[in-house]
């Protein structure tokens, strides 16, 4: 048997698999699990996960319609990523994050507080979703 160790073989492909995709190709994995549940609300338009919206707005629109858990959620979801707007990606990543720190929790009351703050963010990207359907996000 002889081995030919000057020059390499690559698969059929290899450059191309690891090689990034484009920003706008690639997809964010909690938009992929958000989506991959068929009962959650749905975007008519993809295009609206990433549309940013004045946080402010948001915040005193909910409290309007008396959705305070919602603006609680809305005050501080993605607030590290960009402290004026928000977008539907942003609250999902949110969500997920939380989910982190869930599983991360030393303490019983520490997991029901990141719980109950999933669950808002969950409802809050929820109504965003059927604002964004109706037109008014």
């Amino acid at each position: 048997m002889e081995l030919n160790v000057s020059r390499p073989v690559f698969a059929k492909g290899f450059w191309t698999r690891t090689q990034k995709k484009p920003a706008q190709a690639r997809k964010d994995a909690s938009l992929t699990r958000w989506e991959s549940q068929p009962w959650r609300r749905q975007l008519r338009d993809a295009a609206e996960y990433e549309h940013p919206v004045a946080r402010a707005a948001l915040v005193q629109a909910l409290m309007a319609e008396g959705l305070m858990m919602d603006a609680d959620a809305a005050r501080f979801a993605g607030a590290s990523e960009d402290r004026d707007c928000i977008s539907i990606a942003q609250v999902l990543r949110f969500a997920d994050s939380l989910a982190l720190r869930m599983a991360m929790a030393c303490t019983d009351d520490h997991v029901l507080q990141l719980a109950h703050l999933r669950r808002d963010a969950e409802a809050l990207a929820e109504r965003m979703i059927e604002w964004a359907n109706a037109g008014r996000l």
